[in-house]
């Protein structure tokens, strides 16, 4: 049931980001916590906010010379799908790079004040 309610939570997260900087992306925010509550409660989401940006998407896809790939995102499982593997993704990689960070700043690569070499 949770599974259903990443593809929303990627959008939302999604035009948090951009809305900070582009006020035009401001107005899909409470659209798209509207639908991340109503799928998380198990409803369906009456606004069908992922609908509505799985097309515009796929509207871009096919003006941009690339309408196989706006074919594609155009069905709503694959467009689900590429959502949900992409949120594990770079969940997973951004994870790695908080616990790099972490292990640097617990054991720091120089010591003293010489040049240092990082070891890959």
């Amino acid at each position: 049931m949770v599974l259903f309610c990443i593809p929303c939570l990627a959008l939302l997260i999604y035009f948090l980001v951009m809305g900070t900087f582009f006020p035009r992306y401001r107005v899909y925010i409470k659209d798209g916590y509207r639908c991340f509550t109503d799928k998380l409660r198990g409803k369906k989401c009456a606004l069908s906010f992922d609908n509505r940006m799985r097309l515009a998407f796929s509207a871009w896809l096919t003006q941009h010379r690339m309408p196989w790939l706006g074919r594609w995102f155009s069905n709503q499982r694959n467009f689900s799908n590429f959502l949900i593997i992409s949120t594990i993704v770079t969940t997973v990689i951004s994870i790695y790079f908080i616990w790099l960070f972490i292990y640097w700043q617990i054991n720091p690569i120089c010591y003293d004040g010489s040049s240092c070499v990082v070891d890959i």
